[in-house]
């Protein structure tokens, strides 16, 4: 390289240095309409008038289980002959409520899988049954017999495992 173009190119590394510190400061402020307290801001067309939504991509406070849910988890331990059961699962960023089920070996276990945010499934590899990918207030089912005892890990698959990882996981005691 000639003495005389070193001036030239240090300006230019330096203005292309400048250039990438200033989008990546850049990136999270207003471009992605994120403001600092993580939360989603939506606008309207007649009126932008802010909505606060919470960011699916960030972890939520699981929701207290319902009267409902706290019911069916106690009838699914009394001892009992084996009967149909349902639980109504909720799933939202990272969590699932209740994230514990327990039932007696030879139940019947019907589990409506409601998603409150984000994009998420419910799976239960040990039993070979996972719900569809759904979103923002869907909700599916899935059914299957305890057939054996033990304690299975159910979970979030979304994300090839990010979801699971970052906490998206629940357990099913079979008695």
């Amino acid at each position: 390289m000639n003495n005389d173009n070193k001036p030239v190119f240090i300006v230019i590394i330096a203005i292309l240095v400048i250039a990438v510190i200033y989008l990546v400061a850049t990136r999270n402020n207003g471009a992605t309409n994120i403001p600092a307290d993580n939360k989603t801001v939506e606008q309207t067309p007649a009126t932008d008038k802010e909505v606060a939504k919470p960011n699916p991509m960030e972890a939520q406070i699981p929701v207290d289980l319902t009267d409902e849910q706290k019911g069916q988890l106690k009838t699914g331990v009394e001892a009992h002959e084996p009967r149909d059961l349902t639980f109504n699962v909720t799933g939202g960023s990272f969590y699932f409520t209740p994230n514990e089920i327990r039932v007696k070996q030879g139940d019947k276990v019907k589990i409506v899988f409601t998603n409150v945010l984000g994009t998420h499934d419910f799976v239960l590899e040990a039993f070979n049954v996972r719900t569809k990918i759904i979103k923002d207030g869907e909700s599916d089912t899935i059914e299957f017999v305890a057939d054996k005892k033990g304690t299975f890990e159910y979970y979030c698959s979304v994300g090839k495992g990010y979801h699971r990882m970052k906490g998206q996981i629940g357990v099913l005691l079979v008695e």
